[in-house]
């Protein structure tokens, strides 16, 4: 996929949005780009808000706390809908964050009491008067926007300190896409392809019918190669990519094998790998000694940063022949088990960089699952002389729905495959998180945040055994089309904040009073909710509303409030008044 494909079908996706939301383009693009970004783990559990003061220059349009690593970080949008995917002048983009570091700074002099408690950033001004330097002592700055910053030049927006930023551009973007969105099967033959091969020894094992297992090490000149011709196709399943020697870890790598290239092995973990099969042949004819001739599906499923640190280092002309990697080779039997096993390998490896849940999870079973169903499970038509012309695609890593449009290989294909596959039907993984576990009853675990929420969910999943298929996909469908119009339904109240705390609430309160017993079946069959069900949901949220904006201590931060079990469990006792409102029948069909 080109850049400007890229750009186009991005564009096409806020459009599409715009149609079917109240909100406006520049914060349905930054919801989007959170999105991605959050999925790729470059941040985590973002709250949408905006704040705005033309007179004194100062903007947010969303926010994330971490406060395991105590770091705020405040996002700011610069969206063009004009000029979509033109250059935008490092003169504006220094200006952008000048506005989102100014409103930080005013923030934190009390700027909350100047507020109305219904303005869209008084949580937020809340939390960082009563909290910086107690909940968090760090603060992060990310410029979105939907133009190319062709300069690429570092910024000095602020005079004194320097400041911690990233800017997110357009291209950027597409890059990172790219970069998680494997392309073709990796086939690697040692000797042909590198002059070179690879000895290792094989684990012993008794009854494994699953997996075999080869450690050993590799030279760090063959591994940079393999690199260099591949490049992040041989990491797609470890998700994550490094492509700088930037943090601690990475400059240390670069350092050791600078100065202390013989210490290497000894510092370093090495990397954990596994293929879909192997050319493999004993060395002698006893013992457990094999030379690796070729590998097919070979990928690199922990030592991410280490590999690609080793190619920089190569770029750079340090000398890498005295230099060797650990490595453990796990050949995949069965080719049943080669998602379930990768997941596992991915999650329980030793990470020396922080990798987010929803990455880690990309291969797990469950999700391969429901992604295979939704390829196959065709929409009912609601014109019964008519069959099915569409799916809801399940995209297991974001960016997945663009790339398989842009691989059509000509305009017809590529609109026939958009025609079968709507964009308005595009349902990602932690979206599907928040609508299962919105109707599991926990809106306190979904309102702290797509990461969070998506951890528990794949637990739950996990624990409860949870079978995956084609009922559990059309009612996962079915609850997303009732939480989205509830979703419509708050944005039509136009409360002045907290909207995904009230819609969570409001959809798992329904689900208390229904005993989770609704007609599913029904929604899934036409692909929306009766009005009857409309007005249920609007009475509810109201109530919602008043119930969470009313926590038991005054003052209290609501954001924070409805991440606590105690906001569920005391809203559960106000059912009995909210029931007697909405109750006069039941949908009775299996759960």
């Amino acid at each position: 996929m080109k850049l400007e494909e890229f750009i186009n079908s991005f564009k096409e996706e806020i459009e599409n949005d715009v149609e079917n939301s109240l909100e406006n383009r520049e914060q349905i693009f930054t919801e989007k780009m959170y999105e991605y970004l959050s999925d790729n783990g470059i941040t985590e559990n973002v709250e949408k808000t905006f704040g705005k003061k033309h007179a004194i220059g100062i903007k947010v349009n969303a926010y994330s706390l971490n406060e395991e690593k105590e770091k705020l970080t405040l996002f700011v949008s610069e969206y063009d809908s004009v000029r979509y995917g033109k250059s935008i002048s490092q003169k504006n983009v220094e200006k952008a964050i000048r506005r989102v570091v100014r409103y930080f700074n005013t923030a934190v002099k009390g700027m909350v009491s100047s507020l109305e408690e219904t303005a869209p950033d008084y949580s937020l001004a809340q939390l960082i008067y009563e909290e910086y330097g107690k909940t968090f002592k760090h603060v992060e700055y990310f410029l979105l926007t939907n133009s190319l910053y062709k300069a690429n030049e570092t910024i000095n927006p602020i005079k004194g300190a320097p400041i911690n930023y990233q800017i997110w551009d357009i291209e950027r973007l597409y890059q990172l896409i790219n970069e998680t969105q494997g392309l073709e099967t990796i086939e690697i033959d040692f000797e042909k392809n590198f002059n070179n091969k690879l000895q290792l020894m094989k684990v012993p094992s008794t009854n494994n019918s699953l997996f075999d297992c080869y450690i050993g090490y590799i030279p760090a000149k063959l591994l940079a190669d393999v690199y260099s011709k591949w490049g992040q196709r041989l990491i797609e399943r470890n998700v994550r990519s490094f492509l700088q020697a930037r943090g601690k870890v990475n400059k240390g790598i670069r350092n050791t094998l600078k100065d202390q290239s013989e210490m290497f092995v000894a510092y370093n973990n090495g990397i954990s790998t596994i293929a879909e099969s192997a050319d493999i042949n004993p060395l002698f004819e006893e013992g457990n000694l094999y030379e690796i001739i070729s590998l097919k599906g070979w990928q690199i499923v922990n030592g991410g940063q280490t590999t690609a640190s080793i190619y920089n280092a190569l770029k750079e002309k340090i000398d890498l022949k005295d230099v060797y990697i650990q490595i453990k080779l796990t050949v995949i039997n069965s080719e049943k088990s080669l998602d379930g096993i990768t997941s596992r390998i991915s999650e329980y490896a030793n990470t020396q960089n922080r990798i987010s849940m929803s990455d880690l999870k990309a291969n797990h079973p469950s999700l391969v699952q429901l992604e295979n169903i939704s390829r196959t499970t065709w929409v009912p038509s609601l014109d019964k002389g008519k069959k099915s012309e569409e799916k809801w695609f399940f995209e297991r890593a974001r960016g997945q729905y663009l790339v398989e449009v842009n691989r059509q290989s000509s305009p017809a294909q590529k609109r026939a495959f958009q025609k079968q596959n709507p964009k308005s039907k595009v349902l990602t993984k932690t979206q599907t998180a928040k609508y299962y576990m919105s109707w599991e009853q926990v809106p306190h675990v979904v309102s702290k945040g797509s990461e969070a929420n998506f951890e528990k969910f794949i637990e739950y999943i996990d624990t409860e055994k949870i079978d995956i298929d084609s009922n559990l996909f059309k009612g996962v469908v079915s609850k997303g089309i009732l939480f989205n119009e509830c979703d419509k339904i708050v944005k039509e109240l136009d409360y002045p904040g907290y909207k995904a705390n009230v819609v969570s609430y409001t959809v798992a309160m329904l689900s208390y009073i229904y005993e989770k017993k609704f007609d599913f079946d029904k929604v899934w069959k036409l692909q929306n909710v009766d009005n009857d069900i409309r007005e249920k949901l609007k009475i509810i949220a109201q109530h919602t509303w008043k119930h969470i904006t009313s926590p038991p201590v005054a003052g209290t931060n609501i954001t924070q409030w409805c991440k606590k079990g105690e906001c569920w469990e005391t809203y559960k006792e106000k059912s009995i008044d909210i029931r007697k409102q909405i109750v006069k029948e039941k949908y009775t069909s299996s759960p």
